[in-house]
């Protein structure tokens, strides 16, 4: 697995820093042609981050792209389960009130949700097992 993926794959579900995930997510992205399936896993970061500092909106909005280009993965794209990814976000959003997808509020407002947390879901046991103790290398 590119040493990028992986680096995606500590970042969110270890770290939990879905800004850094991105970055890993971009730069494999755009050396592979951008690939369709890859744009959804980063914005799936994305729309996470987006919620957990209480833009709501962004991150609704960031998900709906998402999900349709994570859509052309299902089931499973390069070990990723992609179809338990997209129901568990959209278990996530579905635990938000309704009425804030369209605004911004406190992050700690967020936080009080008690949200459930989302891991991507990886079939490989061996890149899974690897996860808790990879340290990822610098972006160039």
């Amino acid at each position: 697995m590119d040493y990028r993926l992986l680096s995606y794959l500590y970042y969110f579900n270890v770290a939990k820093d879905y800004f850094e995930c991105h970055e890993y997510g971009e730069h494999l992205w755009l050396e592979r042609g951008r690939p369709v399936v890859l744009k959804g896993l980063i914005q799936a970061a994305v729309t996470l981050y987006h919620l957990q500092r209480g833009n709501v909106r962004g991150g609704y909005a960031m998900w709906q792209r998402a999900r349709g280009y994570l859509a052309e993965g299902r089931p499973v794209y390069e070990g990723i389960d992609v179809e338990s990814l997209i129901a568990d976000i959209d278990s996530v959003y579905a635990a938000v009130p309704r009425q804030w997808y369209g605004q911004r509020v406190s992050p700690d407002a967020v936080a009080e949700l008690h949200l459930p947390t989302v891991y991507v879901r990886i079939v490989d046991e061996s890149v899974r097992s690897r996860l808790p103790t990879y340290t990822p290398p610098a972006l160039p």
